[in-house]
Order: C-alpha cells, then structure tokens, then sequence
C-alpha cells in the first residue's frame, strides 16, 4: 500500500527582498571629456549626453514572468489551510515599484487578493486611454502619467472591488513589507543552484468547501504613510484595481489533494491486466496481460486472437524468436491446444514498419544508409578499387529515432493499454517492458528496404543493426489520475529495492528514469532501466507552500515554529491573530510578532524569516513493493 511522507526539499535560502539596480523611469547620462595638453583648441573639453529609459511591468505580465501560482490553476484538493502564493521568474520585479508614493522602501507594489466566488469582482479588458479617464467611470482610480514605451491604445485588465470588502482583505501598508520575498535554491555547500525568484504570499486563506479567484494586483502608489488611500470612497463605492494575473481554485475534497489523489489510487490489481474471470483456460492468459481482439482472416474468416501490449505483468524469459524476419505472419504464434493465434509479436514489428513508413525522411533516409552500406561491404568483397568511398557512418538522426522507439515513444496507446478496463480512472499500473516485443518493434522499423532474400541475409549480416534493444530489462508504471493534469511538474524516482518510509532513502539504490512523459492530460508513462520496488512521486521544491496547522480537536488554527536553521521546534503559535476572522484574513504584522516571541528577540524580522516559519514542506507519497 503507498505511505506518505514530506520529503526533505532541496535546500532552499530565503532572502528578504531584492533591489533592481535602477528604477523604472526616464534617465540621462552625461559624459565629458577634458583634454589636458598638446594642441591647444576653443574648446579643450568634449561632452556628451544620452537618454535612455528603464522600463518595468506597469499594467500587465508576460506569461515568461510566471514561474507557476500555488494552489494549482483549476485544482480542486483541500486548501483552506493555504496561503495562496505566485512565483515571478525575475526576482526583482516585486520591488520594481513603489506602492507607498516619494518613498524609497521595500514595500512590494505588488499584492494577491483572494475571492471567494460570492465575492468575485468581474474582470473588465479596457485600454490605458479608458482607465486614465477616472471621471468617465465610478470607480475610484489615481491620476498617474504614461511612461516611455505605454500608449493610450494598450490593453490591460481591471477589477472594480466594493470599498467595504476591499477594506477587509487588502494588506495593511506593514503587512505588506512581510509578503514578498525572494527565494534560492542552494546544495549543502551552501553553492547557489538555478535561479532567484520572487514570491508573493496571500493573507487569506481560503473557503473550505467552496470556490476561491486569487488576483495578482498592482498597488503602485495607492498607499500613503497612513495606509492605502481610498480617495474618500464610502463603504458601497467601488476601488478599482489593475489586475495583472488571477487563477482559481476549489476546496471541495480532501481526496482530491496530491496526497488524497495519489494515496486512494486503484492498486488492484497492480499490473496492466484485464479483471478476473472463472474461465481457467482464458485466466492464464489474461493473468499475464492478455487480451482477446478480433481477428480478421485472409480468407475472409473471423476470429479472435490473444495480444498482449509490451506492457506486461512480469518479465518474459521468451526467447525463441530468430530475428530479422521477412514478413510479419512469421511472428504469429498458434497454440494447437485451443486453436487460437496469439498476434503479439507480429503486432509489434508491422507496428514499427508502419510507424518509419511513416516518417518519409526517416524511411528513406534508412533506406540510402543501408544501401550504401551494402554497395561497400561489396566493394570490398570483389576486392574492386573504391574512390570517394561513401561515408557509412550512422545519421545520428536516425539512431536517436530508433533510440526513442525503444522507449516507446511514438507507439499509440492503444497498442500499450488495449482496453480502457486495463488502466480504470484513478489508477496506478506496474509493468514490465517485453524487450522481445520492443526488438520485433524494432526490426519492423529496420525491415524498410528488406524486399529480396539477400536483403533479409544483408540485415542478418549488418554489424550495425539498429533493431537490438539496449536495455535488457526496463521496468515502470501508468498512472492515470487527475494528479498528473492538476500537478504538471510531477517528479518521480525509483529504487531498486523496498525502502520503508522510516528507512533512510540510499542514493546508490536510485535507479535511471529513462522516460517520464504526459500521454495525455491525465495520463504518465515512466520506464526505469532496471527493476523498481520502491517509487517516490513528490512534488516540484516550486510546490513548498506557506500556511497554518489546524487542531481538529479544538477546531482551531495554529502554527507549529521552527528555528533559524528550518528545524522544528517545540513551539508554536496557538492564537493567530485575524484582521477579520470571518473573512479568514490574518493580521500579518501582528502574526510575525507573535512569532518574533518566540524564536526571535531581535529588531530586524523579516520576510525571509516569516517565508521560513510559514513554510509546508513538499508532499510525498511512496508506493512499495510487496
């Protein structure tokens, strides 16, 4: 059965904010030159001035500016304890602006804004001509200035959110100061690894059972020293927002979270296989992965015939199979006890001659090497003088093509799951890979110009057959689960042998993931080069959340402390405080106080320091082998 666990993640430094090295804005720069002796001019000096400008995101993001949104796009697991977050790529950007106006600080001009879906403002697409028109509209916008490189006729998206609401949810001017940070991955050296990335944290936290919009909106100079100003606006007037990014999201099943998914997957049974039946004689086919299809005869007569996908249920010793072959009847298999064909293998190599037929470039680029190839092993043989002798030497493009048929690629899944019943929804599958099944796959390919008797006697011969399988024996799963759609950027490893969740995982047990890949939106394919016992499926370090820990005794929030080094400790947080418990928003000033208590005396608490306390580690869940 799958255990869960947290991973430990890759380490991770958190910084508490960075500064561009120059704002957005308009800038000239002057460069003089003075001439000290030899011919003396009018002039003994030089000048020169140029103007360039700074830009920044003002009114919208480019999609690049993105790294990913926590909870996912359209995920529909148990997140009220979340605190929604967005990671920007360029780690600056949060702080490339001033939200506070004439003052140079480190309060992001950048905030999320979490809806519950009674509450969600209407996005409205208009242009930068509409929204500096502020009397042409009832919402409450400031005057402001176009920039160099902004015209009238930009779009850009806004929402338009009632002053009394808006009051509730928005972060006060010192909140915001502790909800935006930058994040760095680095190895236990303490080296730098990837990139810097700016995140943004949300002070609300979502509706259980319900539907939650985050927005991502631009709070540039909307703040004076006493807070955000709402230009007078009473309780039922609107404020009017420019948003840059939003998502939603949906708490509505526990067993729909990473874990609830990945934990309540169908294992039963846990090879590719078709259900029981009480026929003995069809069992001991269908219990090695078999299923029966229809079987058209050349005479016009109608049968039915065993398949069975590479996909198989445990590792197939068969061996009796001389290849190259001819022609694909060669490969069928008839069982004189019960009179039925078994059309597996002969399946696969028409499979593969199709599949290189189908690829002109590729066919006839084989077709050419291989009979330049013969014409100088000829050449040779007659002892004939060879002048501008052709070069012989594998295309690399057509190694890497057979290369990656090994593994399946291009196969169509119907060939890999016959039946839908194989693979139900929400389902994980163990296989083995037939590597006979994959050499037919792959001499079918090689089989392109194979017409005459010493064609096939030439492809016996050829040293360079690419129809050999390097992988001995390749083991992996199917997981068919909305895991895959919601959580894009799945990792997954392997090991060679049971590791229990309280054992300590040995890298050296690691096994090589040949092929990770999507099959489709809820569908992953993953082959191992060797035999796996053990498989971890966790979550990207982009997945770390921030949040609280909820007593379902007391049927209250609290948050569990660390210390400076990321280690638990004995001491939490029990009473968080709330801007407006109704609206689950936490006073996020207030919270980083408490928390300065209790592992931190010092003056200087920062929103490096609250990203570590608040910190989720990345999910987990083993499954091992029985």
């Amino acid at each position: 059965m799958p255990e869960t666990t947290t991973t430990e993640p890759t380490k991770i430094e958190f910084i508490q904010y960075h500064q561009p090295a120059l704002k957005d804005g308009d800038y000239e720069i002057t460069i003089q030159q003075e001439i000290k002796g030899g011919e003396i001019t009018t002039d003994n000096s030089f000048q020169i001035t140029r103007k360039f400008s700074v830009g920044a995101e003002r009114f919208d993001l480019k999609p690049t500016d993105i790294h990913a949104v926590f909870p996912p796009d359209g995920s529909l697991g148990e997140h009220s304890n979340v605190l929604p977050h967005i990671i920007l790529n360029r780690s600056t950007l949060p702080w490339e602006r001033q939200s506070i106006s004439n003052n140079n600080n480190n309060n992001p001009w950048l905030a999320l804004l979490l809806f519950e879906e009674t509450e969600a403002p209407e996005t409205q697409i208009i242009t930068l001509e509409t929204l500096k028109d502020i009397n042409s509209y009832p919402a409450k916008f400031p005057n402001f200035t176009l920039e160099s490189g902004q015209h009238e006729d930009d779009k850009l998206i806004v929402i338009d959110v009632n002053k009394k609401l808006l009051e509730k949810i928005l972060p006060t001017k010192e909140d915001l100061t502790y909800l935006a940070h930058v994040r760095q991955g680095t190895d236990e050296q303490g080296k730098l690894i990837g990139d810097e990335l700016a995140v943004i944290i949300c002070n609300r936290l979502p509706q259980k059972n319900g539907r939650s919009i985050v927005h991502l909106v631009s709070l540039e100079g909307r703040y004076n020293n006493n807070g955000f100003d709402f230009q007078g606006a009473g309780d039922n007037d609107k404020i009017r927002l420019v948003s840059l990014k939003s998502w939603s999201f949906s708490c509505i099943d526990e067993n729909q979270s990473f874990q609830g998914l990945l934990t309540n997957l169908n294992r039963e049974p846990s090879t590719l296989r078709l259900p029981q039946v009480n026929n003995t004689e069809a069992e001991k086919y269908l219990s090695m992965g078999y299923v029966p299809l229809p079987h058209f005869l050349r005479q016009g007569g109608k049968t039915f015939s065993w398949y069975h996908s590479p996909l198989i249920t445990g590792n197939n010793p068969n061996n009796n199979i001389t290849l190259p072959i001819r022609t694909a009847d060669e490969l069928i298999i008839y069982n004189p006890d019960n009179g039925i064909f078994d059309v597996s293998y002969s399946a696969a190599w028409e499979l593969g001659r199709l599949l290189a037929l189908q690829s002109k470039n590729l066919s006839v680029s084989l077709y050419n090497w291989k009979r330049t190839h013969r014409q100088n092993i000829q050449n040779i043989e007659t002892h004939l003088p060879v002048y501008n002798q052709p070069n012989t030497e594998l295309p690399e493009s057509i190694y890497n093509w057979f290369e990656d048929l090994s593994l399946l690629k291009g196969v169509p899944f119907n060939y890999l799951v016959p039946d839908e019943l194989m693979l139900p929804v929400e389902s994980i599958r163990f296989f083995y890979l037939d590597s006979l099944w994959i050499e037919c796959l792959l001499d079918g390919a090689f089989s392109i110009g194979r017409v005459t008797t010493s064609d096939h006697k030439h492809d016996q011969e050829n040293k360079t057959n690419l129809a050999v399988n390097n992988y001995p024996t390749v083991t992996g799963f199917l997981l068919r689960s909305d895991v895959v759609s919601g959580w894009p950027g799945l990792l997954v490893d392997g090991y060679n042998e049971v590791v229990n969740n309280d054992q300590p995982v040995d890298e050296d047990k690691k096994i090589e993931l040949l092929r990770m890949e999507r099959l489709s939106a809820n569908v992953l394919i993953c082959l191992f080069k060797g035999e796996i016992k053990t498989v971890d499926i966790h979550q990207k370090p982009e997945t770390l959340h921030f949040g609280l820990d909820w007593d379902d005794e007391n049927k209250t929030f609290y948050k569990k402390l660390k210390n400076l080094d990321g280690q638990q400790i004995d001491k939490k947080v029990d009473n968080i405080p709330w801007k407006d418990s109704e609206k689950r928003v936490i006073d996020i000033n207030s919270l980083t106080d408490r928390i300065k208590e209790q592992v931190d005396n010092s003056s200087s608490f920062t929103s490096a320091q609250l990203a570590l306390e608040m910190i989720e580690g990345v999910e987990k869940v083993r499954f091992i082998g029985s």
